[in-house]
């Protein structure tokens, strides 16, 4: 067996090589974990300060939904920054809070995470994996949204994305500068076309578990 100056031979420094490497990778993995769990945390926080921020604008506009985009627009909120990766802010327009029976349930997407119609006083909030809406079912048990838009001449999209009925209803009264209170009520010159749209959902917990069966 050929030896170094320092008495280990090439098997044994192989294999410490792979024994840290191997460390290293469990102590990122590790690291990773433990950084997402922080993560989540940072969202429930936003989440609950959030339906919080809502309630004043709830109680002055007798709305059973607030959105974060109402919010940003009477200047009663920050934008909330997304402590994922990808989208730098929080989407305000997938984000709001709802009123039942005089509880209020928040819901709150940053880039591919969500926490979808929780209840404010919950201990614990669910955080869940989405993907991105499509035309396409990826999955018999995916969500679905009928999403708004309009055309210009017959022909141009009016808004560069399209929107659920009542962030479309809002969007285009504020553009118009008009007051309509039912997508129905818009002429019909404006063309508004709805399209059904498709995502999946994963509770985190599920997530996280199937990756360390599948490592």
């Amino acid at each position: 067996m050929i030896r170094n100056n320092k008495g280990f031979g090439s098997r044994e420094i192989l294999t410490v090589s792979v024994v840290c490497l191997v460390l290293a990778a469990i102590l990122l993995t590790m690291s990773i974990k433990t950084s997402n769990k922080e993560k989540y945390k940072v969202m429930e926080y936003n989440a609950r300060m959030f339906g919080l921020s809502a309630t004043t604008y709830q109680m002055e506009n007798n709305n059973q939904a607030v959105y974060m985009i109402e919010l940003l627009d009477n200047e009663l909120f920050a934008r909330v920054k997304n402590p994922f990766g990808g989208e730098k802010y929080c989407n305000v327009f997938e984000s709001f809070v709802e009123y039942q029976d005089e509880k209020k349930y928040v819901t709150l997407r940053c880039g591919a995470y969500l926490i979808d119609h929780q209840h404010i006083a919950d201990e614990k909030y669910n955080i869940y994996k989405v993907s991105d809406w499509s035309l396409q079912q990826s999955e018999k048990n995916a969500e679905t949204m009928t999403a708004y838009n309009y055309k210009i001449d017959n022909d141009k999209d009016g808004f560069d994305t399209i929107y659920n009925d009542v962030m479309f209803l809002y969007a285009f009264n504020k553009k118009m500068g008009q007051d309509y209170q039912k997508i129905e009520d818009i002429p019909a010159e404006y063309h508004v076309y709805s399209k059904t749209l498709y995502r999946t959902k994963t509770l985190i917990d599920v997530v996280e578990n199937n990756k360390v069966e599948n490592e």
